[in-house]
């Protein structure tokens, strides 16, 4: 099992160490390319390493599903990553391997840029949002749901609802 956290600031990176024994983190501030690049390097040596299945986390902004005005070059990288984490989770589904990711607000990652262009969140009180986000992570990695898999699940309070 094994949870991927692309660009996470200083509080979440925290949590997420202490939380996961097997964490790797993206850097999230490189260009397009280079984060893309990483995060596919990443995903193919942790499926490699899985020698009968897994599960795979990825946490990343909500800002990618989002957009925003002068984070094009970062919002692109975010949604490329998404896309990716849901081929893997189509590709390697049948030997067991499922890949899902959660999103979280731009704001608990290590990227310039605000949340202007979101509404704002239906629950207000940050003080258990990195606590949601590990909690969320923990149970995408459960062995017991082989049948969930290619999902992001949104922990935001409710500023990114999704159909």
């Amino acid at each position: 099992m094994t949870t991927i956290v692309v660009g996470p600031a200083e509080a979440l990176s925290r949590a997420l160490t202490e939380a996961f024994s097997d964490l790797v983190v993206i850097d999230g501030n490189a260009a397009v390319d280079e984060t893309i690049w990483q995060t596919l390097v990443c995903l193919q040596a942790v499926y490699a390493s899985m020698t009968r299945g897994g599960r795979i986390v990825l946490i990343v902004p909500t800002i990618g599903m989002a957009g925003a005005a002068g984070l094009v070059d970062y919002t692109t990288a975010i949604e490329g990553i998404r896309a990716m984490a849901k081929s893997a989770a189509r590709q390697w589904g049948s030997e067991g391997v499922g890949v899902n990711m959660v999103a979280a607000p731009l704001a608990v990652f290590a990227s310039q840029g605000g949340a202007s262009h979101l509404s704002a969140a239906a629950v207000r009180d940050d003080r258990t949002l990195i606590h949601s986000i590990i909690e969320t992570a923990k149970f995408l990695l459960r062995s017991d749901l082989d049948q969930l898999t290619g999902e992001t699940v949104v922990v935001d309070g409710g500023s990114v609802m999704l159909p």
